[in-house]
């Protein structure tokens, strides 16, 4: 199968072309260069023999350069940082929703199919914050003691947040209303085009060769915080808020899945991510790292509540896994132990990056 990635220069298109080709697939990546990190990772696909096409998914010119033979697009380019949406709105929406227009329409003039990676970002912090919750040691949970017939549609304090929970309502962040948007275009363009389109809402994804930086990719900037000896900020919630953390490893396996299932699969949404298992609180990450790096994280306290922000964020995988037979494999100790040995291996570079 002929595979175009968009973004395919970044962490997580960068992990997908390369899992894709060993697989035996053709790909084509497509990227702007503009992420910082993503020009580091050119130099490795080229020596790999994969067609590189620089260009903009903003531009109609550089979409028509793609190759209109080519079986499905995954749309692995975003601005992919909740915090910096509220800096830039109009950077979000050219990127994620007009870029997201421009390769709906490629593959529609073409006929071929699409995978698109959406975000848990689309359902609205303000409603999931209103779910009750109770106070443990090193994290915050969901109360299990509330009545099965008082929860709302598509949450299970156990399982987590599935992809009929209710996405009305602000406090998504810009950030996630853009992908909201692209999100719901990718849904009306299988149906009304009778287009093989899939949409993945992921949660944190994580893993080797990541450049994480305080607004996205939470955990690896965790590990190189902790190996740098620069200091964290907890905002609010006493630093017991919650993630479920996917791993490289497992989306790529996902999508191999989705490939070979595309037109079978045409008009699915899924959310994605870690599960309950992969889960972990901020304070618990911290003490994660400090064992995995053998050093002490410096880290700070401020009672700030950011709008954004979400006590209690765990994805219910259990609809994905019952139609696709894929659950995440890599465990929380072994995925961060591959992100701690990346970033000691690359100490010398992530200092001289300033990230």
């Amino acid at each position: 199968m002929h595979v175009i990635i968009t973004g395919g220069c970044g962490f997580v298109g960068f992990n997908l072309t390369r899992y894709l080709a060993a697989a035996g697939h053709q790909v084509t990546v497509f990227d702007n260069l503009v992420r910082r990190g993503s020009e580091m990772n050119l130099p490795t696909l080229i020596k790999m023999g994969i067609r590189f096409i620089h260009g903009d998914i903003r531009n109609v010119e550089d979409i028509s350069e793609l190759p209109g033979e080519a079986d499905c697009l995954i749309e692995c380019s975003a601005q992919p940082s909740v915090v910096s949406g509220y800096t830039n709105p109009l950077y979000d929406f050219t990127t994620n929703v007009t870029g997201v227009l421009n390769c709906l329409e490629f593959c529609r003039t073409r006929g071929i199919g699409m995978i698109f990676l959406s975000s848990s970002r689309v359902y609205p912090a303000r409603t999931i914050n209103a779910l009750p919750v109770i106070e443990t040691p090193t994290r915050w949970d969901w109360d299990p003691c509330v009545a099965e017939d008082a929860l709302p549609r598509g949450f299970h304090p156990t399982l987590g947040i599935s992809a009929n929970f209710e996405v009305d309502g602000p406090t998504k962040t810009i950030y996630g209303a853009s992908k909201a948007a692209a999100d719901f275009f990718c849904q009306e363009y299988s149906d009304a085009f009778d287009l093989p389109i899939i949409v993945n809402r992921c949660g944190v994804i994580a893993g080797q060769g990541q450049f994480g930086v305080v607004g996205q990719g939470w955990l690896t900037f965790w590990a190189i915080s902790c190996l740098l000896e620069r200091p964290i900020t907890y905002l609010g919630y006493k630093g017991k808020q919650v993630r479920d953390i996917l791993f490289i490893e497992d989306l790529c396996s996902l999508i191999r899945i989705q490939l070979q299932r595309l037109q079978e699969l045409s008009g699915g949404v899924w959310n994605v991510g870690g599960g309950r298992r992969n889960s972990l609180s901020l304070v618990e990450a911290s003490a994660l790292m400090e064992r995995l790096l053998n050093k002490k994280l410096r880290t700070t306290y401020k009672e700030q509540i950011r709008k954004c922000d979400m006590i209690i964020y765990i994805t219910d995988n259990s609809e994905i896994t019952r139609e696709l037979k894929w659950s995440p494999a890599v465990s929380i100790e072994k995925g961060a132990e591959s992100i701690a040995r990346w970033v000691r291996d690359n100490r010398t570079a992530l200092e001289e990056s300033g990230l």
